[in-house]
């Protein structure tokens, strides 16, 4: 049982000495990479909608020849 305490310690002395290593980054570059990465899915979703209109106006006309 002693052994276990002793491995166990060690994991979390491990696991804390991870931790020390994370670099956060500042609060301004996440809101500016949230804000990059809002814009760039708004842009995407737009392409798509506009896309998915003209194929099935396509696909319409098509059908109805």
């Amino acid at each position: 049982m002693a052994e276990e305490k002793k491995t166990k310690s060690g994991r979390f002395a491990g696991l804390k000495a991870e931790f020390n290593k994370i670099v956060w980054a500042d609060p301004t570059d996440v809101s500016k990479q949230t804000t990059a990465v809002v814009a760039v899915s708004v842009v995407v979703a737009v392409i798509i909608i506009v896309l998915d209109a003209v194929i099935n106006k396509g696909v319409n006309i098509l059908v109805n020849l």
